[in-house]
């Protein structure tokens, strides 16, 4: 990215955005999903064979994208995009993975509203947390809407962290989910994701 608004603060003082560290999801609540043994045999063997020369890349793609998937199955009005280039302004970010509402036309495109962007870093959560805020502000400005929440996760595929973008509030939840316990991180990604399905007005997705 060319621009410099490459930490929190400068982000939140550049958009005029507020900053709260709230416990927005209840994790008392969550439903855990129960998955399949070849689901939990096929993480094993991600976290088996994970080195460090690839450690991010190797995390994002056999670690995080399972999870993704595995919630995303539950969400028929939803699209899982990987890597795609928004941009709003002369803002342009690349989320590694992005949640939207399907097209009417059911042709996959990005499409308003963006719902949610993921983060995947490797320990470094000051650098992901300012990524997924910029990318959530370029969400908000895309859907020229402030009455639609941006969620964000930022994570190194064993602890997931979660925010959200709520007019001009940036709220960081202050506790992380761990992949120590699949069904229950499962259990939150599903009610994120249904968050993000209950935002979609009736007539953008069929």
């Amino acid at each position: 990215m060319t621009h410099k608004l490459d930490n929190i603060m400068l982000i939140l003082e550049h958009y005029h955005l507020k900053y709260q560290m709230v416990e927005f999801i209840d994790f008392d609540k969550i439903q855990p999903v129960s998955v399949m043994d070849w689901f939990k045999e096929e993480l094993a063997f991600s976290l088996k064979n994970r080195g460090e020369d690839d450690k991010e890349a190797f995390s994002s793609e056999f670690i995080v994208v399972p999870f993704l998937k595995e919630a995303w199955k539950k969400h028929a009005r939803l699209n899982l995009f990987s890597h795609v280039q928004i941009k709003a302004d002369d803002v342009i970010v690349i989320p590694d993975y992005l949640i939207t509402a399907k097209t009417p036309t059911g042709y996959k495109k990005v499409y308003k509203p963006l719902l949610l962007t993921v983060e995947a870093k490797n320990d470094n959560f000051d650098e992901g947390w300012s990524q997924a805020l910029l990318q959530s502000v370029v969400c908000q400005k895309m859907n020229n809407s402030l009455d639609i929440p941006i969620l964000s996760i930022v994570t190194t595929g064993d602890t997931w962290q979660f925010g959200k973008l709520e007019k001009n509030v940036f709220i960081q939840h202050p506790i992380a989910a761990g992949i120590q316990h699949i069904e229950e991180l499962l259990g939150i990604l599903n009610l994120l994701f249904s968050e993000c399905e209950s935002l979609i007005p009736p007539s953008q997705s069929e």
